[in-house]
């Protein structure tokens, strides 16, 4: 049924000459907030581009491009020769997962989510490579085209480029994850993981364990995230326990010992010294020690069970989409945790 422009005039321009929102994001955004408030109702008819430009001073292209937005979005309908009109049903809300790079552990969580949000939401993934300009790219082109942006901002800096194109985007519909505080003036909700105390506790929790081991032996990868304060966690808990402590970029870097410990980010070097371990005849968890991040089910065959250090990513995605389906904005934290197996 076809409705009035009558409840729609009233609230229909909130506009903030002085807000960092572009006008037309303004205008799509203020319609979405009021479907979803249920004012707006579906069939309502929404006053037409010349009637909105003239009776609320705004150029004809500002407010073509919000319909634009907002038709795209599938919020509204547009019929031949009569209007624009709220639609019928509800629309699907977009919400684009930002990451530096696409590896198995942000696959994991974008499915998460993914299906956590269920049938009324599209998740989308896309990848800046931990470019700077690539993020601010996909930011300025993608502004208007999801109701949503959950950002992981790995080597990401502050800078007056970024904190711009980030003020383009109602704080409400902005979320950041994981242990990034890249904008200290945006204040928007975040789900915090993984940063450098967390990481530290669940050393210091181990310690016995990891004493076992005179040498303790961390070995990076490009395919995760590492972040930088973790290296400087890793040097104070082998000085604060007496053992010997080395970063290396590849787990082959130097040939494998005994009496040592291996810290594990990439699921291929765990592979690769498993097999190395069971080849020499070795005893895993006796003689060699291996801990692994993130938890997979192998993990719990492999070698008789491998110890990992994971943050639980059905925790992330449930408080991830209860800030989204419920429009609050407030920073939750999720604990790290280890899961003691036999490889160590």
């Amino acid at each position: 049924m076809i409705g009035q422009t009558t409840n729609i005039r009233a609230g229909f321009l909130r506009i903030d000459e002085r807000g960092g929102t572009p006008k037309f994001l303004q205008i799509a955004n203020g319609i979405i907030s009021q479907i979803e408030a249920g004012v707006f109702k579906p069939g309502d008819r929404l006053p037409s581009i010349n009637e909105a430009s003239t009776e609320h001073y705004m150029a004809r292209a500002t407010v073509e491009k919000a319909y634009g937005t907002l038709l795209k979005s599938g919020h509204i309908t547009s019929l031949y020769r009569q209007g624009f009109f709220i639609a019928q049903g509800r629309a699907l809300k977009r919400v684009l997962f930002l990451t530096g790079k696409i590896n198995e552990s942000n696959r994991t969580l974008f499915n998460a989510v993914s299906e956590q949000l269920g049938k009324g939401y599209k998740v989308d993934i896309y990848t800046y490579e931990y470019q700077h300009k690539y993020l601010l790219d996909s930011l300025e082109n993608q502004a208007g085209h999801y109701h949503y942006f959950v950002l992981m901002a790995h080597h990401l800096f502050e800078t007056d480029e970024l904190r711009k194109v980030l003020n383009k985007i109602p704080t409400e519909r902005l979320i950041l994850l994981d242990d990034s505080s890249i904008v200290s003036s945006i204040k928007c909700a975040s789900v915090r993981f993984g940063d450098s105390d967390q990481f530290r506790q669940v050393l210091e929790q181990t310690a016995s364990l990891f004493r076992k081991y005179p040498v303790l032996n961390f070995i990076t990868t490009d395919n995760q995230y590492i972040p930088a304060e973790w290296y400087n966690t890793f040097w104070s808990f082998t000085e604060k326990y007496g053992l010997k402590g080395r970063v290396m970029d590849a787990v082959d870097e130097v040939p494998l010992q005994k009496e040592s410990a291996y810290l594990l980010f990439d699921d291929e070097d765990l592979v690769k010294t498993v097999q190395e371990v069971i080849s020499k005849r070795w005893m895993l968890g006796q003689q060699v020690g291996v801990v692994s991040f993130n938890d997979a089910s192998f993990k719990t065959i492999v070698g008789g069970g491998i110890s990992v250090i994971k943050t639980d990513v059905s925790a992330i995605a449930r408080n991830l989409s209860a800030i989204i389906t419920r429009n609050q904005k407030q920073t939750v934290r999720i604990p790290m945790q280890f899961i003691p197996r036999g490889s160590l």
